[in-house]
């Protein structure tokens, strides 16, 4: 079933990524500075220098992370002209960034489902419209997103390879302003402002996608035209989401936040076949793919001293997905239908409280967290109506209950000029089917200076994981299925030892780091051959082993009118699973040997900003049969010893040989992205940008996978296009994309 929704997926797919436009959002500052005027405050200049990627530095006690800002998320460029905070750290070395058009991050081995993704703390399950063209987050409403992919600190788990942490704007306590933005493919407004001045603040965006009112007229075009030859296109998909804040100061110590977010997709995509003459006729297949999150929080910060903080925060989130597919036939007075809908969802409610005490030298952190998950990993109902008869199956409609729960410390600490160290350790327990998993996990980096703007860093990580999306398609969809650990498994973990120098040049205008890696994996899981037809899906997942290692070297400027990295990345990835592959290592589908990246930014002036991005990695592994054959009757190959088909497959088409899972490499990937902005300054402090740009600028047409070709001429004993005379290529849709937006900033 997954492999036959890929198909379709695709196919609409070429459609939508056609009309892929731009979208572009960029955030107005929402500071409270004015906060500080009101009160007569005066605050002594200070200069502030850092990297402008905000990266690992040679004095910092962290390896492998990288802080983006609003700024820094919209100066790059695109393929809608929409900014995206996962494409932005998928340009990191040691980061896969999936297939194109599918925003994703595999980051150093690892799965996409194995990253944490965190708004305002709290944990979300699918972050993506579309698939991936466009992210589930407004950077409207974006202050800041850190992104780990080594030396995690211990408030983050519950996922083996990254952390992605977001955190939205402050509201402005004192004045009204926001921004609108008009787009090719889809629109924003936000707004922010006081309640009550100096109190109470709100910060609310709306963001929507018009694909479907663009397409509209182009598809009732097309089907006037195909009327005459008795079919019909069904083509629908738009967007929506939500972001909602509102803070409220109880004093100077005390501050309430309140968060909401609402995302949701609709994709359909289907035909019509229908007569032209007395005799009716009608045959309809429609397919419908609903997604979608839901965040609700409270969040309460405390400042008991200058030293000490915490925050208690208490949320409920849902994901659900839905994929179904309708069919109606009719004949004269014969109607016959058919509805199957298959549903996934996840809800959460969860509770965390932190504290951190912060002094010059060292930052001591600890907290506790409790969530409990409500899982339906698959719900299959299936309805058909024929004359004379009614069905009306439940298959698989049940839910699964779990509590997760435990408690994390970390302490940081410089005794002295040249070493620090940064140790943490969390503790977490699910319980799942009357049985307590647990989870030790230690952490720990050490930094030596070795010279006054060098310095060398290693560090250790361990995470555990009880949740996986799994799929059998080459594509993750977002309609895969979340689901916890299995009855018989345990649950996931990792373990990461890496290493590295960093060094910075005197003026902070240059830095360098090198590092290098080694992963192991621990209950990876994938599908065995049985997983599309199942309706019990959790029944039919294989559980093994892998492992990942490399190294990444980043050169960065950081000052200056241009600014920029370029990144290397040589990097492996492999896995081991009883079942699959006779049991022996294959690499990973995104096993990506080399990677490099560049990324420019040029201030022209205080009007004008031109950008670029360059990306190139080794291709992405498919599995694809390396032979097929009609039979082996004619061969000199032993009967006994010889592959037959399965006795269900229809007679005589053929069988296929693979020589290994993931046993074909497709063609490097490269491609030029560019974009400028265009500044102008209204009265009143508002202004206008206008911001164009190129996905793929040179038009290389990257392969997002194979597919197989049967051949035309070919006559072998009478027959003709016989299904084992095959070949196959690869299949590309993204060519050059041009984008352009206008942002009104009031």
């Amino acid at each position: 079933m997954e492999k036959y929704i890929a198909c379709r997926w695709l196919s609409a797919l070429v459609m939508v990524a056609v009309s892929c436009g731009n979208v572009a959002a960029q955030a107005s500052a929402a500071t409270d500075s004015t906060d500080f005027l009101d009160k007569g405050v005066v605050l002594p200049e200070v200069e502030a220098i850092g990297n402008a990627n905000n990266r690992s530095n040679s004095i910092s006690l962290d390896a492998g992370m990288v802080k983006l800002n609003t700024e820094q998320l919209i100066s790059l460029p695109t393929m809608t002209g929409e900014p995206d905070i996962i494409r932005a750290f998928a340009l990191q070395p040691g980061v896969s960034e999936g297939v194109e058009g599918f925003s994703g991050l595999y980051v150093r081995g690892g799965t996409n489902d194995q990253n944490l993704i965190m708004l305002n703390g709290v944990p979300l399950y699918q972050i993506s419209h579309l698939g991936g063209l466009f992210s589930s987050f407004n950077v409207e409403v974006v202050d800041n997103a850190t992104f780990y992919k080594s030396s995690f600190p211990a408030m983050y788990g519950g996922r083996l390879s990254s952390v992605v942490d977001i955190t939205t704007r402050k509201p402005d306590f004192y004045e009204y302003h926001g921004a609108a933005t008009l787009g090719l493919t889809a629109g924003m407004v936000h707004l922010t402002g006081p309640i009550f001045k100096g109190k109470t603040a709100f910060d609310v965006s709306v963001r929507r996608s018009w694909f479907d009112v663009l397409t509209a007229p182009a598809l009732a075009i097309m089907n006037k035209i195909n009327k005459k030859d008795g079919t019909k296109n069904i083509a629908r998909y738009a967007f929506t989401d939500i972001n909602a804040r509102i803070d409220h100061r109880f004093d100077s110590r005390n501050t309430l936040q309140l968060d909401f977010y609402w995302g949701n997709d609709l994709f359909k995509f289907g035909d019509e076949e229908f007569s032209q003459d007395d005799e009716h006729y009608l045959d309809r297949n429609v397919d419908k793919l609903r997604w979608g999150n839901t965040l609700v929080a409270a969040s309460w910060h405390h400042q008991y001293s200058d030293y000490l903080k915490s925050s208690v925060t208490a949320s409920f989130t849902r994901y659900k997905s839905t994929y179904d597919k309708e069919s109606v036939v009719e004949n004269q007075d014969e109607r016959e239908t058919s509805d199957r809908t298959d549903r996934n969802s996840v809800d959460d409610i969860s509770l965390f409280a932190r504290w951190q005490y912060k002094r010059n030298d060292y930052d001591f952190r600890f907290g506790a967290f409790y969530t409990n998950h409500n899982f339906l990993p698959s719900s299959v109902v299936y309805s058909a109506e024929k004359p004379g008869m009614s069905i009306n199956n439940i298959f698989t409609d049940y839910r699964i209950h779990a509590n997760e729960a435990g408690v994390y410390a970390d302490f940081a600490w410089k005794p002295v000029e040249w070493f620090g160290f940064d140790a943490g350790l969390r503790f977490a327990a699910f319980s799942i089917y009357d049985k307590w998993h647990t989870s030790v996990e230690p952490r720990f980096l050490a930094r030596f200076s070795l010279l006054p703007n060098l310095s060398f860093k290693a560090n250790y990580a361990r995470m555990g994981q009880f949740v996986q999306q799994v799929s059998d398609s080459y594509v993750n969809l977002p309609t895969d299925n979340w689901m916890p650990i299995g009855e018989g498994a345990d649950m996931l973990t990792s373990d990461q030892v890496g290493g590295g120098f960093y060094y910075d040049t005197a003026d902070k205008e240059y830095s360098i780091s090198i590092e290098g890696y080694y992963k192991w994996l621990d209950g990876v899981a994938e599908v065995n051959d049985d997983y599309s037809y199942s309706y019990n899906k959790m029944d039919n997942i294989l559980y093994g082993k892998g492992n990942a290692y490399g190294g990444e070297i980043t050169i960065s400027r950081n000052k200056g009118r241009l600014t920029g990295s370029a990144s290397y990345g040589l990097m492996w990835a492999n896995r081991k699973i009883p079942g699959i592959n006779g049991g022996n290592w294959y690499p990973a589908k995104f096993d990506n040997r080399h990677k490099v990246n560049i990324t420019l930014n040029y201030k022209l002036n205080d009007c004008i900003e031109l950008n670029a991005s360059w990306v190139f990695a080794t291709g992405n592994r498919m599995t694809v049969p390396v032979g097929m054959y009609q039979s082996f009757q004619d061969t000199y190959i032993p009967e006994v010893i010889a592959p037959q088909p399965n006795e269900d497959m229809y007679h005589g088409l053929g069988v296929k040989y693979y020589n290994g899972r993931n046993n074909v490499r497709l063609p490097a990937y490269h491609r030029l992205d560019i974009s400028a902005s265009f500044t102008r300054q209204l009265s009143e402090g508002r202004k206008g940008v206008w911001r164009v740009g190129l996905y793929n600028a040179y038009c290389h047409m990257n392969p997002m996978v194979v597919r197989r070709r049967e051949m035309t001429g070919i006559y072998t004993g009478g027959s003709a296009n016989r299904p084992w005379d095959v070949y196959y290529e690869t299949f590309s849709i993204f060519p050059i994309i041009p984008n352009v937006s206008y942002t009104y900033y009031f």
